[in-house]
């Protein structure tokens, strides 16, 4: 009788450890996918003030109006900024998806399942196989890695 109940113990034992890894693991990957979340939200919220800064200028300059306006200069910065920003949203996309096997919707932005074939809130065709690569900038690899350093901060 003792040796079942040394070994019913044992058992329970093994079975609590391997449940509390799981659950490590569970709260480990949330966090990440949380930290994640949240980057991408704040890299996607930059860049819409950047192309809005942008639009203020292509406005300003379709009017005529002196006040307001860019000089060459700063348009080119500033369109370096958006393009480095794109593909450090899309790092971060990339890295979403991988922690938590989600992608986000290029229309609507909301994060699904990457199984979806279509995105179920506004119903566009998703593309997992999407290779972020695609993006074509003029910005040096340590603009870029400066960016990020600013980004992590």
């Amino acid at each position: 009788m003792v040796k079942k109940i040394k070994k019913a113990l044992l058992y329970g034992k093994d079975f609590c450890e391997d449940t509390a890894e799981n659950i490590k693991e569970t709260v480990v990957t949330a966090v990440d996918a949380t930290k994640l979340r949240y980057r991408i939200t704040s890299q996607r919220n930059e860049l819409n003030a950047l192309y809005a800064t942008l639009g203020k200028n292509t406005f300003a300059e379709l009017c005529e109006k002196d006040d307001g306006r860019l000089s060459e200069d700063e348009v080119s910065g500033l369109c370096s900024r958006i393009a480095a920003k794109e593909i450090i949203l899309c790092d971060l996309e990339k890295q979403f998806r991988i922690v938590c096997g989600k992608v986000i919707c290029p229309k609507c932005g909301k994060f699904i399942s990457d199984k979806n074939a279509f995105c179920p809130f506004c119903g566009r065709a998703t593309d997992i196989s999407a290779d972020y690569s695609d993006y074509d900038s003029d910005i040096s690899d340590s603009d870029l890695d400066e960016l990020r350093e600013i980004d992590e901060v």
